[in-house]
């Protein structure tokens, strides 16, 4: 870690440190010119601390990962070097014994320091606790940890931890990281977010250390996919990766020669992908992979597949906070993804949609066969009925369409109306088989000024009748209402039935949890369902 020159100690090239709150890396040591004595050319972590690439005057001293974010510092007795694994643990998990055997007074802590109590032998007490072999799951984000200490040492005092979280850490190679797993031969979770790790040199050790890990977060480390992927196909039991905040752009294909583990789950969320097709290629060599995310990436297409060996079996997807924008897109995702379950369209265009944004739901859900939640919300086969009914009266409006282009622009349309029955192209009702409309209640609805409300003439400011799916959630049931009476969409509310014998009763629990409840739980034809806004 240090090289001796002059007589003092510097950090050798590589080296993490802290000061003030901040980490970085040392990226030279030694003279700038204009200026006396030694310097240490530095990255942070945190571009914004940084102000410069590392040139200064017109002379390159080193190279930054990130724009911006090299600065000179002295080598300052202030600058921190971190702790051992093994003093960082036991420094955050141990409270150090007082060497009593004699009473302790000891202070309430919710008595503000008035209440005082005699303690006797709390050192026994606390020694039961100070044992570091029970413990399995250990953060030691943000402490500093630099290296693993004496062989063997934390083996024997920790022998069954399985998850570590070594974010923000001053650890600086991979091969520093194998060593510290070497020592925990139970481990299966290791976080290493926001760190700056040089690859592994030493091979073997790196693959026997992570023989078990089933669990791998690299989120803000800034490595490359190439990288990433020198790293996890020495884990053979990796399951989950997590690779968020790395400003990836692209993927770059696995070569042949090297076996990926049987990876389950992929979380890209918060990079800088835009193309759908060579993400889906680099990634269809993990063929066990069912779970992705790519929320706040760049794509805003998905186009349709040429390669069938590139078809996924994801169950899940999220596609939240992407420029998706086009309905087509949804088309293509199912032939890209035959087997989808559940996907994620929050903050997408879509949504903004001027024509179809107050619907989308329906559209997404017809369109998708398998599809049994959107955005978290479960599917029931009704939802699912009345979205293709629904579905299916908007293609039928299109009489302006020949069957070639109806097909090409709906590719479920065949399907759907072999389901259903076939609407009319001219009038978009059905003529045979069930129709949409015998899925709508009529209920009244009614606006009241007090909760609970009641039956006095003024206590009901408005009533009107409105048509509503049987199926609907009771939270698409209160946006309807508080549309009707032009309510602010994120008024607080309640929501009121009437029942057979006049008397009011709260329609769910008004607190959230029935929202997503269908409402013929409670509501049927002819019902009067009243509605209060709080002030």
């Amino acid at each position: 870690m240090f090289q001796t020159t002059g007589g003092s100690n510097l950090p050798c090239l590589g080296t993490r440190f802290a000061l003030s709150g901040y980490i970085g890396t040392i990226k030279y040591v030694g003279g700038v010119e204009g200026t006396s004595g030694v310097w240490l050319g530095v990255e942070w972590d945190d571009s914004n601390r940084g102000k410069h690439d590392g040139i200064k005057d017109g002379q390159r001293y080193f190279t930054c990962l990130s724009a911006g974010a090299g600065s000179f510092i002295r080598p300052l007795p202030s600058l921190q070097y971190g702790k051992t694994f093994l003093e960082a643990l036991t420094g955050k998990y141990i409270e150090q014994l007082h060497g009593s055997d004699t009473q302790e007074t000891v202070i309430l802590g919710s008595s503000n320091g008035t209440i005082r109590v005699e303690a006797v032998n709390l050192d026994k007490i606390r020694g039961k606790f100070a044992s570091l072999e029970n413990l399995q799951e250990v953060s030691l984000d943000k402490e500093n940890v630099f290296g693993p200490g004496a062989p063997g040492e934390t083996r024997k005092r920790c022998p069954n931890i399985k998850a570590v979280d070594l974010s923000h850490s001053l650890i600086p190679s991979w091969d520093v990281v194998a060593l510290i797993a070497t020592e925990l031969p139970s481990l299966e979770r290791l976080a290493l977010n926001n760190n700056r790790l040089r690859p592994p040199s030493d091979l073997k050790l790196v693959t026997d250390a992570f023989s078990c890990i089933a669990e791998l977060q690299l989120n803000a480390t800034l490595m490359t996919w190439q990288a990433i992927l020198d790293v996890i196909t020495l884990m053979p039991r990796l399951d989950r990766l997590e690779s968020g905040y790395n400003r990836l752009q692209a993927l770059t294909p696995l070569p042949p020669r090297h076996q990926v583990p049987a990876v389950t789950t992929i979380n890209l969320d918060c990079n800088q992908l835009s193309s759908w097709a060579e993400t889906f290629q680099a990634l269809s060599l993990f063929q066990k992979l069912i779970r992705l995310i790519l929320s706040s990436n760049l794509f805003d297409a998905i186009p349709v597949p040429t390669d069938p060996q590139i078809v996924s079996k994801l169950t899940h997807l999220s596609l939240s906070s992407t420029g998706i924008s086009k309905w087509s897109s949804i088309d293509t995702l199912n032939l890209w993804c035959p087997d989808l379950e559940s996907l994620s369209l929050n903050g997408t265009p879509l949504l903004e949609d001027s024509q179809l944004g107050r619907v989308w739901q329906q559209i997404v859900i017809a369109r998708l066969p398998r599809l049994r939640t959107l955005d978290g919300t479960s599917i029931s086969p009704r939802h699912r009925v009345d979205a293709e009914l629904f579905y299916l009266s908007r293609i039928a409006r299109e009489s302006h369409l020949s069957d070639a282009a109806r097909n090409a622009a709906h590719p479920r349309w065949v399907e759907l109306c072999e389901l259903h029955g076939t609407p009319d192209i001219d009038s978009g009702t059905k003529t045979k088989g069930d129709k949409l409309k015998n899925h709508l209640i009529e209920i009244k609805a009614s606006l009241s000024s007090v909760s609970p409300p009641s039956s006095a003439p003024q206590a009901l400011m408005l009533t009107k009748p409105v048509k509503v799916l049987s199926s609907a959630s009771l939270r698409n049931l209160r946006l309807k209402l508080l549309k009707l009476f032009k309510a602010p969409r994120d008024a607080e509310s309640e929501l009121w039935i009437r029942t057979a014998d006049g008397q009011v009763a709260p329609l769910g629990d008004n607190a959230g949890t029935d929202d997503d409840k269908e409402i013929d739980w409670w509501v049927g034809n002819d019902s009067e369902v009243l509605l209060y806004v709080k002030k």
